[in-house]
């Protein structure tokens, strides 16, 4: 008699899952919109973003180098025209690039993992960003 029940049950359950699902078909099925309440949505063709000015490539240090030397040669290029940041923790320093547009110089780095972020800045206000992770070890590897 108890299984009858929970048999029972469970068609009862699922005659009425049947029964709600096929009513919610046809409720949506025979819906209509107004046409006073419909949006027309044009969409515009995107206006690709124009390439910056500014340009920067780092040659020294590559990201996640280990060093054994806390003083840090820093050099890449970018355009002559723009402005060299370049930033660790303990340093800060700003260079003038060559005519080609290479820089270089030399930063000091702190014990253990250190960003160097270098950024080169156009004169007309764009800025061109990397930082790179250099870690200071003395360890043999």
């Amino acid at each position: 008699m108890k299984t009858e029940k929970i048999i029972l049950s469970f068609v009862a359950v699922i005659f009425g899952l049947v029964v709600a699902g096929i009513g919610f078909y046809l409720f949506q099925a025979t819906k209509t919109i107004a046409p006073s309440n419909s949006k027309v949505i044009s969409f515009t063709s995107p206006t690709p973003t124009p390439l910056p000015s500014i340009f920067l490539t780092v040659d020294r240090p590559r990201d996640e180098e280990v060093v054994t030397s806390k003083i840090l040669v820093v050099s890449g290029k970018t355009s002559s025209n723009a402005v060299v940041i370049v930033m660790t923790d303990s340093f800060e320093d700003v260079i003038t690039p060559s005519q080609n547009g290479d820089f270089s110089t030399t930063a000091s780095i702190n014990d253990g993992q250190n960003i160097v972020g270098i950024t080169a800045i156009a004169p007309n206000g764009e800025s061109a960003t990397l930082k790179k992770t250099v870690t200071y070890s003395q360890e043999e590897f």
